[in-house]
């Protein structure tokens, strides 16, 4: 039946636009405002689901408040008579894919035109929103040029989120559409976990993104098929032909492109910068080879130069060989840079504490929880580097040793700041994380971004370019001597996690493995390759053929225990001493601590436990007993106090790490991390509590640190903190049949310590995406596009509820703080307050340190309390050890052969 001339509500149908599998679309004039608007009739068997039409009102709602330019607007969700229809923008102008029939879009349009599409998904993804059903048909290109994306999220509103859906259903390809339960998103769209019927995120809008800019380039359609199942089979198996885009644009296409989300590009924000970044140095897109005249005239004009350079050369190699005489080896000299009282190192985002040496080896850099220290070798002490603060890390020098690089980690930021200090000047923004940068001869900058790439850009600033593009873990980048081949790490998942140092032609791109299993390295002048292994703290040297660029045979340990390693161009070594106990904010060392409950007032009754190292530990659910870590970082063991018979019994016995004990809900068993034969990072363990039986393997995947923190409140699920070496997330554990984990909260920040509040509902954890650790609370097990309710309003970790749920506490430093909070029906905080003030004892870690205590049944905090003696013991460590001239002594011990 036509609808055309009819009346809904006040809408006058005056012609019809469209049809799909969420409705007919029609133009109408709002008789009241007096404007033309599109609307969409929603098929009759909608209103019969009384819950969908309320899921659809809820979501309309959210879509209504998007308010961009490049968005069509959605004005309202109306009913007329047994008629639900949606109010939308009405957008003159052809669809994309109208255009994309026509053939290629120029490189400069599409750019354009992609450079819209991405910065409405973005407006659209920080309010929690996803498309879901991008495609060329549902973005408008008005007469002016203007982008309009259409239908934003109604995929979502209409069939609401589902999993394990019919695969051969698809909207626009379909009437069958209009069932629920089907994947919403025409098949040649779908990222790969969306045709698989799995539950999406942006990284899908961001590969329909990659697909509408690959056919906009190309004039085509990308996957292709004469059903939904073979168009299907080939978004899952077919590789896209990048020849048939612009060489500049494909790495951009296989960032959004991969099959893998995991390795997608995770932000349309990055997506769009680079957009920006090629539509600003266009070279390799639109520039023309020069002509065989051209080239012949451009020559001409160069040869005078070349000519010259020639001569200079001469005289260099002539002065060179006037010089070869054999001349007496200097003198290596040690010394220890003793740190001032009060002054604490800090650490980068991969554990390693923060040092740089100038070229010349004349002075060196140190980072500290106020800020970058500089101290020259013939002055006493160090000064601060005005402009810097604790944020500052991963510093480099300039080849005079005039400035200094450094990435912000709280701005996320390339900066560098003159080694006297004052205003930084930024390069550039850094979309994810920072691992590394060199400072070359020619003024560039080269640094590496993980699960990124490895990228060059000039020391006064501009537009990086990518010299390697990819999804592996790049790290510590070094263009090696010859100028035209690049030294760097790859970190990689392979039956959990591998390292692999790796060359590549910076010519061919060619690229290849030059030595397994290690996790840093760097070219020295002398020939050798300096290894750093972060896992084991062990430093060693490897002879390295520059000409022929191998390595030849293994490293030659050179030091052990190392925990941050610096050396100059002229041969001075900086390097500092990883501390294996656990210390307090003022240097103080958990040997000799005891267990102390303390009020709300800040009141302390010691427990009669024996003095050790105490590490992490967790109050039974009866409050009668603790489950505590013992022993130094390394040589860790359960053990479990009584309180009522005021005895402490050891649990396990293991040559490694054992720690982070949780009770199980009913008491019975003990959970904790342990190393003891899990790959690379460890997992998670159980031994029962009453000390029967043997210590069980949960079955949980390698390559990660988890470690058990909180329980949901049916027992039926562990809250994990999932620690890698260059960040922390929050996982989940199934404790029921194969124990499936999945991922809680994984975000490009660090999130840590989740606690689980007493009804359930509700999750409290720590995480650094301000640039400092906060505390926040969120909806469990929730979505991230559910959003979160920040708690501390300066600062923050350690979060633990009260045992009635009605309060928050927290760490602020020395501050204990606690905040009164409304948990249903919605989570309403209060103000902050605080409670005591104390120092005691905490874990200290770049990916997020936290407090040593808990809460007892009967509202009393346990704590680690150090001895009286223990401010004084200062280790933390606490000195720089310098080798002045070390390349002397790296010959003797490993000669070039």
């Amino acid at each position: 039946m036509s609808m055309i001339g009819k009346t809904l509500g006040h809408y006058q149908i005056t012609s019809q636009i469209g049809k799909g599998g969420m409705g007919e679309v029609y133009q109408a004039k709002d008789q009241v405002l007096g404007r033309d608007v599109a609307i969409k009739v929603l098929p009759a068997e909608f209103a019969k689901d009384a819950d969908r039409v309320a899921r659809f009102q809820r979501e309309a709602k959210l879509l209504a408040s998007l308010n961009h330019t490049n968005i069509a607007a959605i004005h309202g969700l109306e009913e007329s008579g047994k008629t639900n229809f949606l109010v939308l923008e009405l957008v003159e102008g052809e669809t994309l894919a109208d255009q994309i029939k026509k053939g290629p879009i120029a490189v400069e349009e599409a750019l354009k035109l992609a450079l819209q599409i991405a910065e409405a998904l973005e407006a659209a993804h920080e309010k929690g929103v996803i498309h879901r059903d991008l495609k060329p048909a549902n973005i408008k290109v008005t007469p002016d040029g203007k982008v309009k994306v259409l239908d934003f999220g109604l995929a979502k509103a209409f069939t609401g989120e589902q999993e394990n859906l019919n695969l051969s259903n698809s909207p626009t390809l379909s009437n069958a559409a209009t069932q629920q339960g089907v994947i919403l998103g025409t098949a040649a769209y779908m990222s790969p976990e969306q045709a698989r019927g799995k539950s999406v995120d942006k990284r899908a809008d961001i590969w329909a993104f990659g697909v509408v800019l690959f056919e906009m380039l190309a004039g085509r359609q990308l996957f292709t098929g004469e059903t939904v199942s073979d168009m299907l089979a080939a978004v899952l198996t077919r590789e896209p032909e990048w020849e048939k885009t612009p060489a500049r644009i494909v790495p951009l296409l296989r960032r959004c492109l991969s099959k893998d989300p995991n390795k997608r590009c995770r932000d349309i924000g990055d997506v769009k910068l680079e957009i920006e970044g090629i539509q600003a140095d266009p070279s390799g897109v639109l520039v023309q080879p020069l002509t065989a005249a051209e080239a012949r005239t451009k020559l001409q004009t160069m040869l005078p130069w070349i000519a010259a350079a020639i001569f200079l050369t001469a005289i260099i190699a002539g002065v060179a060989v006037w010089q070869l005489k054999p001349r007496e080896p200097r003198q290596v000299v040690r010394l220890d840079y003793e740190l001032p009282e009060g002054q604490q190192l800090n650490q980068s985002v991969f554990g390693n504490f923060n040092l740089a040496v100038s070229p010349d080896g004349s002075q060196f850099v140190y980072g500290t929880t106020e800020g970058l220290y500089v101290r020259s070798m013939n002055v006493r002490d160090a000064r601060l580097i005005a402009g810097t603060d604790q944020d500052s890390v991963h510093p480099f020098f300039s080849p005079d040793g005039r400035w200094l690089g450094f990435w912000s980690q709280s701005d996320r930021k390339l900066k560098k700041i003159a080694i006297n200090g004052g205003e930084p000047v930024v390069l550039c923004d850094i979309s994810g994380l920072f691992t590394g940068g060199n400072w070359n001869l020619d003024d560039t900058i080269i640094y590496s971004i993980l699960f990124n790439g490895i990228l060059r850009i000039s020391a006064t600033g501009g537009t990086p370019e990518y010299i390697v593009k990819g999804s592996e873990g790049f790290s510590n980048p070094q263009i090696l001597p010859d100028g035209k081949t690049l030294l760097f790490t790859n970190i990689f998942e392979h039956k959990g996690l591998a390292y692999q140092i790796e060359i590549q032609s910076l010519e061919s791109g060619k690229r290849e493995v030059l030595h397994k299993d290690s996790p840093t390295m760097r070219y020295l002048p002398t020939g050798h390759l300096l290894e750093y292994n972060v896992l084991n703290h062990r430093v060693g040297i490897i002879q390295f053929n520059l000409e022929k660029l191998k390595a030849e045979g293994g490293a030659v340990p050179i030091l052990e225990g190392v925990g941050g390693i610096a050396i100059s161009d002229s041969g001075t070594l900086a390097y500092v001493l990883q501390p294996r106990i656990a210390v307090d904010s003022k240097g103080a060392t958990s040997s000799g601590c005891t267990l102390v409950w303390v009020s709300r007032q800040g009141k302390e009754e010691p427990l009669p436990v024996p003095p050790d190292q105490y590490g992490a530990f967790k109050i039974s659910p009866d409050g009668k007993q603790v489950a505590l870590t013992v022993g130094a970082e390394g040589k860790e063991d359960i053990w479990i106090w009584d309180n009522v018979r005021e005895i402490r019994t050891r649990l396990t016995i293991d040559e490694g790490r054992e720690t982070t004990p949780l009770w199980s809900p009913d008491g019975k068993r003990i959970f904790f991390y342990s190393d003891r034969d899990v790959a690379v990072l460890g997992g998670i363990y159980w031994k029962a509590a009453n000390h029967t039986g043997e210590v069980v393997k949960l079955s949980v995947p390698t390559g990660q640190a988890t470690a058990p923190f909180s329980w949901s409140k049916d027992g039926n699920t562990l809250v994990l903190r999932e620690l890698s070496l260059f960040q922390s997330d929050i996982g989940m554990l199934s404790m029921q049949g194969d124990h499936a984990r999945r991922p809680l909260l994984q975000q490009w920040f660090n999130e840590n310590y989740p606690q689980i509040s007493p009804d359930g509902r509700w999750m409290a954890y720590q995480s650094d995406e301000s640039g400092k650790f906060e505390v926040y609370v969120r909806s469990f097990p929730g979505v991230e596009s559910e959003g979160r309710t920040q708690i501390s309003t300066n600062g923050g970790d350690s979060p633990i509820w009260s045992p009635d749920g009605k309060e928050l506490f927290y760490r602020n430093g020395d501050s204990f703080m606690g905040v009164a909070v409304e948990t249903a029906p919605t989570f309403k905080p209060g103000k902050p307050k605080v409670l005591f003030k104390g120092s005691y004892f905490s874990v200290n870690s770049p990916t997020g340190g936290y407090a040593l205590w808990d809460i007892g049944p009967d509202g009393r905090f346990l704590m680690v309390k150090p001895p009286e003696t223990a401010a004084s013991a200062g280790v933390g460590p606490r000195k720089i050890s310098i080798v002045l001239n070390w390349f002397e002594e790296l010959k003797q011990r490993v000669p070039i052969k």
